[in-house]
């Protein structure tokens, strides 16, 4: 069914109230810190809702739709308990190193930490990888609302981007935070709106689990066994921490680092339970529609089903939701980006005496052109057979060895510039061994949890052990003990 004039209303007062939030959000942007971490002003629960947004988009709707509908709650415990997890870590171990550290950018503390060589390789190769990202998001994104509107791929990424790089341009950060409170009152009104509505036409939770195939309510499932969590919770607590480099803006962003830890908590809370509106559509689906030929549209073939009979332009909204989803996840991608690409790159190596005012319109240009080539991803990604799931393995592949570095460098004094580096280098190494080499000698696909877990475990070993083999120099330790020092306050 494809939407109606009142459907198009919608979309398009959603695209203009996005617009004008990020135009208004343009008075609260006086510098380069304004612009790239609120001022360290943002209140604590906004910047706990804008994490939790920032790690959604379309994929939750699209991509955890097949495994939802196959298998049951099992897709539950594989994405909701390990952010969860990961965040109560957080709260206690990285949300208020983050604020201590008094960065702009999550890799500027880099330098002090290793050296300036260590800092650009994970700036560069951060930027790099992250586009692989980008594409999967806006790709996810086209996916859900073509099949809802009939638009075509194209256009949708098209739209996206550029909505999201217009509020963005304006208002920096702030533009991020407060686009996020407002889309996350429009995706939950959405989405808890539909839970009640299914769960009538299916008799309730229980009666949905006792109609539903043998298992669908067991935590573990063929295809998410507890050995596959396990290794992919390691992922998201470096991934939710601040691997993702979005969301530790949403950390050092806040003026206290109580502030902080309050922040991951809520996050963490979030996560445990709003998961499951948007799985339990999915769930019902056989239910209430029969046999889905494809899996990956049963949540949006239910929202339509009982979305539309509420009233006229419901379908709209709801896709002003899915918009929202994808929309807060990639604003504050191209945030921190452009963050690295200005401070870390620009401002560090190509032009050192930059004024203020000049390292903010670099921000606002790097906005631009991250933001096409963002699109250019998402394009490309859908005229490459297989590259969506291409671009989803080297996305996580690469995120464990910029990560490990990057968060346990604020842990672990011992290790040095050269552990860093070799720590990035063995992880990446064992990823393109193991995958590719098991899949030539097995002569079938490499498992995630035996790839994604001995990359992660190259990395560990390598990091923690060259520490115990290097020493620093005294200048390398006075400068680290600083640093340490300033991360206990």
């Amino acid at each position: 069914m494809l939407i109606q004039t009142a459907d198009i209303v919608v979309i398009l007062i959603y695209a203009l109230f996005m617009g004008y939030l990020g135009y208004y959000a343009k008075r609260r942007v006086q510098n380069v810190e304004d612009y790239f971490a609120g001022g360290r002003k943002v209140p604590w629960w906004m910047a706990a809702i804008s994490h939790h947004m920032s790690g959604y988009s379309a994929f939750a709707f699209v991509g955890h739709a097949t495994i939802a509908y196959m298998s049951g709650f099992s897709i539950w415990t594989f994405f909701a308990v390990p952010i969860f997890i990961a965040m109560i870590i957080g709260a206690r171990v990285w949300a208020p190193k983050w604020v201590r550290l008094k960065v702009i950018t999550p890799v500027e503390y880099l330098e002090e930490r290793f050296n300036l060589g260590t800092r650009q390789l994970f700036a560069w190769s951060g930027i790099g990888i992250k586009f692989v990202d980008e594409g999967v998001k806006l790709y996810s994104l086209s996916v859900i609302v073509h099949v809802v509107t009939g638009f075509s791929l194209e256009l949708v990424i098209v739209a996206c981007g550029l909505v999201t790089m217009f509020y963005l341009l304006f208002g920096g950060l702030w533009a991020t935070m407060l686009t996020d409170f407002a889309q996350f009152i429009i995706q939950f009104s959405v989405t808890l709106l539909l839970v009640p509505l299914v769960l009538n036409a299916v008799g309730g939770w229980h009666s949905m689990w006792e109609q539903l195939p043998p298992g669908h309510h067991a935590l573990f499932s063929d295809t998410i066994s507890p050995w596959f969590v396990f290794v992919y919770l390691f992922v998201i607590i470096l991934s939710y921490n601040g691997g993702t480099w979005g969301l530790a803006q949403r950390f050092y962003s806040i003026g206290k680092p109580r502030d902080a830890q309050k922040a991951a908590l809520l996050s963490a809370a979030l996560y445990l339970v709003y998961p499951l509106a948007i799985y339990i559509p999915i769930w019902s689906a056989r239910l209430v529609l029969g046999p889905v030929t494809d899996p990956e549209q049963a949540y949006v073939l239910v929202a339509q089903k009982f979305l539309s009979q509420v009233s006229p332009g419901m379908i709209g909204l709801f896709v002003s939701a899915i918009f929202a989803s994808t929309m807060s996840m990639i604003s504050a991608d191209l945030n921190s980006l452009a963050a690295v690409f200005t401070k870390d790159i620009y401002q560090r190596v190509i032009k050192p005496n930059s004024t203020d005012g000049a390292l903010l319109r670099v921000g606002m240009i790097s906005t631009i052109i991250l933001g096409l080539l963002t699109i250019v991803a998402a394009l490309i990604t859908i005229r490459m057979e297989n590259a969506f799931s291409a671009m989803v393995e080297w996305y996580a592949a690469i995120l464990g060895p910029i990560s490990i570095p990057l968060l346990f460098g604020m842990l672990y004094k011992k290790a040095t510039w050269r552990g860093a580096l070799a720590s990035w280098g063995a992880g990446f190494t064992t990823f393109i061994a193991v995958k590719y080499g098991y899949a030539a000698l097995a002569g079938q696909a490499t498992p995630f949890a035996l790839y994604t877990g001995l990359e992660l475990l190259a990395s560990f070993i390598v990091f923690y052990g060259e520490g115990f083999i290097s020493k620093h120099t005294p200048e390398e330790k006075k400068r680290i003990d600083g640093l340490f020092a300033r991360l206990k306050k």
